[in-house]
């Protein structure tokens, strides 16, 4: 472990902390925790920084209804969903906990029990306290699309029941069974102020958008926040806070919003847009440019304390001179040689990359590359093959332990295909029980000319050739091996056999691999 605190206090090893200063009525300075490793992962789902509308719909068919996944906090869980038109959500009711959704695109009916039905449309917001069952459908003529987000215990213990004349119930986990019983009357909508008789159970927010609680449960809270941009945002020392237990997000229901996260310089993400923070990590929340924005805070623990800087909320004046800073690794992707004139033979990409040296951790968590401009990222698990006559365009960037992140960058390469190669092996019995020679024939396509490829190193089973030529037109090699080349190969019917080489192409050198299936007599 690195020093956290550049040019400041330093933990090393244990230390003695005898004194804890009153710096007024009700602020005092304390030791907090913090994570720094991995801080987006939690139970296997990797939260994304920004989660954006065009994230979700990437791939989505229209036709189809879809659920995803877009957080995974310690408390709380959302989902985006997609409803293709006429479609509903399953009828469903909680037994302990409350559910909030936010439509955002199409029209969709809300059956709340004991409500009138309501029609929704972009910036509705909704919420259904427990014991109350409720279904969204689909009625307009277009895809729908909603953000849902409750505590993850309902389904994870699960607290879904259902009433006792429904048609079919839900598969439960070992050990447990379905048991009819009584239960009392639902939650209500003002449970939480009590004094706030005006809290319901939906809000057309964009219809007249101002800041405000409207969900205050013991276990989920959402509450808007609208205010008007300052354009020295990005350039603002403040730092913010951060919270010791639980994950806080924010759904951009209006305008653009900013952010300061740690480990991550200055942005902004549009309407639509989820913003994650994990726990125990400093951020800091705005409207972006002069206009007014909309952000609805949404988190699992209410009443958790603000860990702010000491001795006051400035980068600047802070005694321990914390400062956001982002030291993103390196990625150095490394590619075989081109050709004399710049090109590649179909290569093999490796994507390696190591911290910063000022990172605060050691280790990286993830590279992940788009090529060609795919929407979404792949993970990058090793190396891998860019295949396909012409350019191509691969970007890439890489996320360390600490969650500093690397800024996209890219490289273009031109991409010449290597020739598709067949292999037949003379006889196709191939028999081991006596000594000789094997012979074997690699042919490509008409049009191709295996003496402008410069083959060489011919081997069967990592075994080199006794003898090896090419044929009048250049289409074929043939190569012939002696058979104690294949003592590894078993016996049997259709065993695969490989013929290796090497292309050597204006100056670039690329392998080459062709196999076929033979019967194997020993």
């Amino acid at each position: 472990m690195r020093n956290i605190w550049k040019g400041g206090l330093a933990i090393l090893g244990a230390i003695a902390i005898n004194t804890v200063a009153m710096t007024q009525a009700h602020a005092q300075n304390y030791w907090s925790p913090r994570i720094v490793a991995s801080p987006y992962e939690i139970n296997g789902f990797l939260n994304k920084e920004v989660t954006t509308v065009a994230d979700v719909k990437a791939g989505k068919d229209p036709l189809v209804s879809w659920r995803q996944k877009v957080v995974e906090g310690q408390n709380l869980r959302a989902y985006y969903v997609g409803l293709k038109v006429g479609d509903s959500t399953r009828k469903r009711l909680s037994s302990d906990h409350r559910i909030g959704f936010i439509v955002w695109e199409g029209s969709i009916e809300v059956t709340v029990q004991g409500q009138p039905t309501l029609m929704a449309k972009k910036g509705t917001m909704i919420q259904v306290p427990a014991r109350l069952e409720y279904q969204l459908k689909n009625v307009g003529t277009t895809p729908s699309l909603h953000f849902e987000v409750f505590p993850k215990e309902m389904e994870d213990f699960p607290t879904l029941i259902y009433p006792e004349t429904a048609a079919t119930v839900s598969a439960l986990p070992p050990g447990q069974q379905w048991t009819l019983s009584q239960i009392g009357a639902p939650d209500t909508f003002t449970r939480l102020p009590a004094q706030n008789a005006n809290f319901n159970f939906f809000r057309h927010y964009l219809d007249s958008p101002s800041s405000g609680e409207f969900v205050r449960d013991d276990r989920f809270f959402m509450n808007a926040i609208r205010e008007r941009g300052n354009a020295n945002a990005p350039t603002n020392p403040d730092i913010g806070h951060f919270h010791v237990y639980g994950e806080e997000f924010w759904f951009v229901i209006e305008g653009t919003v900013g952010f300061l996260k740690e480990g991550s310089p200055y942005s902004f993400a549009e309407a639509g847009s989820i913003i994650y923070n994990p726990p125990m990590r400093w951020h800091r929340m705005g409207t972006h440019g002069t206009d007014f924005g909309t952000r609805i805070a949404i988190n699992g623990y209410r009443y958790g304390a603000h860990h702010l800087p000491r001795p006051n909320n400035t980068a600047s004046t802070n005694q321990f001179a914390f400062t956001v800073v982002n030291t993103p690794p390196t990625t150095t992707p490394m590619l075989p040689n081109p050709t004399t004139n710049g090109w590649y033979l179909q290569p093999t990409v490796k994507l390696p990359a190591y911290p910063d040296a000022n990172s605060t951790e050691d280790g990286m968590a993830y590279t992940e590359y788009w090529l060609d401009g795919a929407p979404t990222p792949v993970r990058y698990t090793g190396p891998f093959q860019i295949s396909g006559n012409g350019q191509h365009t691969l970007v890439y960037r890489s996320v360390d332990q600490a969650g500093n992140v690397e800024d996209p960058k890219a490289v273009t390469l031109a991409v010449v295909n290597l020739p598709p190669l067949t292999l037949q092996v003379v006889p196709s019995i191939l028999n081991l029980r006596a000594g000789g020679l094997v012979t074997t024939v690699i042919t490509v396509p008409a049009g191709y000319d295996l003496r402008a490829w410069g083959v060489a190193d011919i081997r069967a089973q990592g075994s080199p050739a006794v003898s090896a030529a090419y044929s009048a037109d250049g289409r074929s090699i043939v190569a012939t091996f002696n058979k104690a080349a294949f003592a590894s190969v078993p016996a049997g019917s259709g065993v695969n056999i490989t013929v290796t080489g090497q292309f050597n192409y204006n100056g670039a050198q690329a392998p080459l691999a062709a196999s076929t299936l033979v019967q194997v007599i020993r």
